[in-house]
């Protein structure tokens, strides 16, 4: 073996390269990124090796073979465990959840107005997301929070579009993912909404196309679409609307009537689990009828309280929560805008023992199918 020039430099920047492309493997997830990174990781190193005049003469095969499979493997595990939003997990959740106020981090508590940052508008619809923080007591975890911002996103819908459930009903709510649900109807917007049992069984009322497929359980929220027209909140608001549901799926808790807290939503030692900090999912509606989804992004883990107190600070009048923690999955696509979130796996399905596994140590499916999802079609 010989080197020449700068070859003592060789072997620390491919290490540091090598760390730096896992580093990136472990937050951009999927194989398109990890054809990506191990492209780059070889075109660095190929250029590393030019630059120091570092020259090989053995196991030149073995080396990238062994470079290869280690990354190929690892990219493959980070995708299957969604290990770019799952990250978050690891973060200190326990402080003050803050939002931007004209420019300043402030509790929610304090927020009387919150900066929202606009990313799609046209007269069906708009995306917007809020950026929030949580003081984190760790270095790493700080520079993680900087480098990855944890973003909260807030679709707002015309009442004048169509809106309807996506389900497989003649297979018994087959479960599906939000690539499966859009392909049932080719949509702008699909969400999961309905929770469901270990054995992916939906829980709660369901109508589908006028029909109605579920008995209703103790939840307290829905969402319906009744002469055309989307609502959701809690069972109380549908008293005085005329007509028969379309479309109707249940949901729990309700967090908000008349643009104020449930007691039992601002009291949080009334439910311990409500405090759980993780991907969450409401819909509601404004006053003039316009419908709200605030949804997490990716890192954007919250308890019930704020997620709702965020929605009561943009408006949002009625509300409800919906499935979502690792559940969570939804696309937002108008032309050439698109984005898209899963909070878990909802790709790879490596069989009936890995979901029993998963099931048993980590109370989850490996991977994350829902049997309901809402759809919005705009109406152009």
């Amino acid at each position: 073996m010989a080197k020449t020039g700068y070859g003592w430099l060789h072997y620390p920047g491919v290490l540091g390269w090598y760390l730096a492309t896992v580093s990136w493997l472990i937050f951009h997830n999927g194989f398109i990124p990890l054809f990506v990174g191990i492209c780059v990781f070889f075109g660095g190193r190929f250029l590393l090796r030019r630059i120091t005049g570092y020259t090989t003469s053995g196991l030149k095969i073995i080396k990238n073979a062994f470079l290869f499979i280690s990354l190929f493997a690892f990219g493959a595990f980070c995708s299957l465990v969604k290990s770019e939003t799952n990250y978050a997990y690891f973060l200190d959740t326990t402080s003050t959840l803050e939002v931007l106020s004209d420019d300043q981090w402030i509790p929610i508590e304090s927020a009387s107005k919150i900066d929202l940052e606009e990313g799609y508008k046209s007269a069906s619809a708009t995306h917007q997301t809020l950026r929030i923080h949580r003081r984190q007591p760790k270095m790493w975890a700080k520079a993680m929070v900087k480098i990855i911002p944890q973003v909260v996103h807030i679709f707002t819908f015309n009442p004048s579009n169509e809106f309807y459930l996506l389900a497989d009903v003649n297979e018994g709510f087959k479960p599906m993912n939000v690539e499966e649900a859009n392909e049932r109807k080719s949509s702008n917007f699909v969400i999961n909404s309905s929770f469901y049992d270990p054995q992916n069984q939906v829980l709660g009322e369901v109508i589908y196309l006028g029909k109605r497929y579920q008995r209703k359980t103790h939840s307290s929220g829905y969402f319906k679409v009744i002469n055309g027209v989307p609502h959701a909140g809690p069972a109380s608001i549908f008293n005085d609307l005329n007509g028969s549901p379309s479309y109707a799926c249940q949901a729990h808790p309700s967090t908000l009537k008349n643009g104020m807290l449930f007691s039992y939503i601002e009291d949080e030692s009334m439910q311990v689990l409500w405090n759980q900090k993780t991907y969450r999912n409401l819909i509601g509606e404004r006053k003039d009828g316009r419908l709200v989804v605030v949804v997490s992004g990716n890192g954007a883990l919250l308890d019930v309280k704020e997620i709702t107190q965020i929605a009561q600070r943009i408006g949002v009048y009625h509300a409800s929560l919906f499935d979502a923690g690792s559940a969570l999955q939804y696309r937002f696509e108008d032309g050439s805008y698109r984005m898209d979130f899963s909070a878990f796996n909802n790709t790879y399905d490596l069989g009936r023992l890995t979901d029993r596994l998963a099931m048993k140590f980590f109370r989850k499916k490996f991977i994350q199918r829902s049997p309901i999802f809402i759809g919005v079609k705009f109406k152009q």
